[in-house]
């Protein structure tokens, strides 16, 4: 029996235990993940994928903070889960779109560094060479490339970074180490990708010194297609007018390949280089909207620029230049199309475009074709070395017109009246700015309702700034047209009005201005110098207010009755071409081209980047449409054609 009573004892014993390690066993498996390679569990992963796409979708709509806050929160709350390295790029991209590089790149080389098993980590690195490079710091990226290269595991993340890396060189000035990176790149491209990397690689080459060539010609390397190198390089270069280099490179090619599909084609350029003289014909391309919304101004612009070319061949100087027109049809996306049809068919620099500039621009300094904007938008200033614009700007004006008020007419007080509009508030500001910095005072600025018709509140205004004097007798005070009641009535004053100011500035329409400026001398405001923009230069001014406005002063950018010998001749060469008179367009197009073609014609300019460096030079340029130069940013800086009323007509002041 006592053995009996032990052995349940002990069957008992057994039995609890066994119970107790099941029970532990499940509250082992309802617990979280602890270790990385055990499964969570299921409602564990759900709260951290929950939290992940509350900021997914936070991201998608733009809720950057938001987005930003949740993502932290899953690094937080959950680093061992699978979508930890993917928190992390959204972390960088965030901070990267915010303009917080350094950030960014903290987030990168956290995901590189804890999780390097993740395919994100290639795109990681990628990331941060594009932020390295963005920042200037070539020569970190330059660092981090053999070990970035490594990490990629696809050919777009190769041509992307080895992209990247070509960027740096340039930026260091190292432009055949750029050329490797770029011909890396372009191995990697597909053929939709190959454009962007060509037009790198074209402009590093046009950076390679003679040395640089003899070197890449020297050059043995298995991981480069030397033979597409040497060859493209040898006709880019034979192409843009640099004989000796082509030589170099091309004869290189033909006897390092010598049965090579391409080798006949160079054999072929190094005859036509032996041949060739001094450059007989060069090809100016232009954009302009010959169909489309804009139609009519595209045809103003292209009468504008077959003159120029006309006037051009017509001296028998090489070298003679084949003009090339592309409809840009008035669309953003035509224009930029147009653009790289030019490019592709060797065009030296390129007129227009004068809608869309803003689109076209960029693609234009990634090609590395000089290009003359001729619009009025603002955006393109410091784009790059190839990129100018010249058109009239508002800007251009308050400086012409500042100018002649205080250095001709010594003028040092000015009062502003303007219509609160953007027209005329952009005026006002430019006017107050450019007659202040020559020393000049603005003694008020008086903005009206563009709607008035009335204008007495505005113009009583000017009375604070007027004193009373004994009238003397001086009958020709009163101006000849006005009528003759209202003549008597100024008449049986025994005083005038003598005002601080000496000048009214009034940036407004010629309607408006025409009723506006009658009004001041029915409120006595007379013997003040009146001021305008370019937009006065109209009949339709004088037919409102003829009589009022002798002796106004307007800025213009083209005047075809100048006395001036270009415009005389330009005048003359338009009329009896095309039976009608040159207006803005034709002439400001006319300029650009006439640039371009001086630039041309000089023996030591046989680049596209020569082009672009003449286009800059200090001198300038004096044309139809006045003296024009180009800054550092490719804004032209004007002095325009200043205009009097006189009479029935206007003239230009020297």
């Amino acid at each position: 029996m006592c053995r009996l009573g032990a052995f349940r004892i002990q069957l008992n014993w057994l039995r609890y235990l066994l119970i107790g390690w099941a029970v532990v066993a499940a509250a082992a498996a309802c617990g979280p993940r602890t270790r990385p390679g055990v499964a969570p569990f299921p409602a564990y992963r759900a709260a951290a994928d929950d939290l992940f796409q509350r900021a997914e979708r936070s991201y998608g709509l733009k809720a950057y903070e938001e987005a930003l806050a949740l993502f932290g929160d899953y690094m937080a709350r959950y680093p061992e889960e699978p979508l930890a390295p993917a928190a992390l790029m959204k972390i960088g991209a965030i901070h990267s779109l915010q303009g917080n590089p350094a950030r960014a790149r903290l987030a990168y080389t956290q995901l590189i560094s804890e999780y390097p098993a993740s395919p994100l980590g290639a795109e990681a690195m990628v990331e941060t060479l594009r932020l390295l490079t963005l920042e200037g710091d070539y020569r970190e990226v330059v660092a981090r490339a053999p070990a970035a290269l490594q990490m990629m595991s696809t050919p777009g993340q190769r041509l992307r970074a080895l992209s990247l890396i070509g960027d740096a060189y340039m930026g260091l000035e190292a432009p055949l180490d750029a050329v490797a990176a770029y011909t890396g790149a372009m191995k990697m491209a597909r053929p939709a990708e190959q454009e962007a990397v060509a037009a790198k690689l074209r402009a590093a080459l046009m950076r390679l010194t003679a040395e640089d060539v003899q070197a890449l010609a020297a050059r043995r390397d298995d991981r480069l297609p030397m033979d597409y190198l040497l060859f493209q390089a040898g006709i880019l270069f034979a192409r843009e007018g640099r004989p000796r280099e082509a030589r170099v490179l091309l004869n290189a090619f033909t006897e390092r390949y010598p049965t090579h599909s391409q080798t006949p084609l160079a054999a072929q350029a190094l005859a036509d280089i032996a041949k060739a003289g001094p450059r007989e014909w060069v090809s100016l391309g232009a954009l302009l909207p010959l169909s489309g919304s804009y139609q009519a101004i595209g045809q103003k612009a292209m009468r504008g620029l077959e003159l120029a070319v006309s006037h051009h061949n017509a001296r028998g100087t090489p070298p003679q230049v084949r003009l090339i027109l592309k409809d840009t049809a008035s669309e953003a996306a035509t224009t930029v199309q147009a653009l790289q049809e030019l490019d592709r068919e060797n065009a030296a620099a390129v007129i227009g475009p004068l809608v869309h500039a803003e689109a076209a621009a960029p693609e234009a300094q990634r090609l590395g074709l000089p290009i003359i904007a001729i619009t009025q938008k603002d955006q393109l200033a410091g784009l790059g070395p190839y990129v100018f614009r010249n058109f009239i700007t508002p800007k251009a004006q308050a400086q012409s017109l500042a100018a002649f008020a205080v250095g001709r007419l010594g003028i040092t007080r000015a009062v502003i009246l303007f219509p609160d509009e953007t027209y005329g508030r952009t005026f006002s500001a430019l006017f107050r700015e450019e007659f202040q910095s020559r020393g000049g005072q603005i003694l008020d600025a008086l903005a009206y309702s563009p709607e008035a018709v009335d204008f007495s509140p505005v113009i009583r205004k000017l009375l604070n700034f007027a004193r009373r004097v004994p009238k003397e007798n001086r009958p020709g005070d009163v101006a000849p047209r006005v009528p003759e009641t209202r003549r008597r009535s100024l008449e049986e004053k025994d005083y005038d009005l003598e005002f601080d100011f000496e000048a009214l500035f009034i940036p407004d329409e010629p309607k408006k201005a025409g009723m506006l400026v009658p009004q001041l001398s029915y409120h006595d405001v007379r013997g003040i110098q009146l001021l305008g923009t370019n937009l006065w230069s109209s009949q339709a001014l004088i037919r409102y207010a003829e009589a009022y406005v002798q002796g106004a002063v307007m800025p213009e950018g083209f005047f075809p009755g100048s006395p001036d010998p270009q415009t005389v001749q330009f005048v003359s060469s338009f009329e009896e071409t095309y039976q009608e008179k040159p207006g803005i367009i034709e002439a400001i197009v006319y300029d650009s081209a006439r640039m371009v073609l001086e630039a041309v014609g000089r023996p030591e300019v046989r680049l596209r980047g020569d082009i672009a460096a003449h286009l800059r030079r200090p001198e300038g340029f004096s044309g139809v449409t006045g003296f024009s130069r180009f800054d550092d940013t490719g804004e032209v800086q004007k002095t325009l054609r200043i205009l009097q009323v006189r009479g029935r007509r206007f003239i230009e002041l020297d």
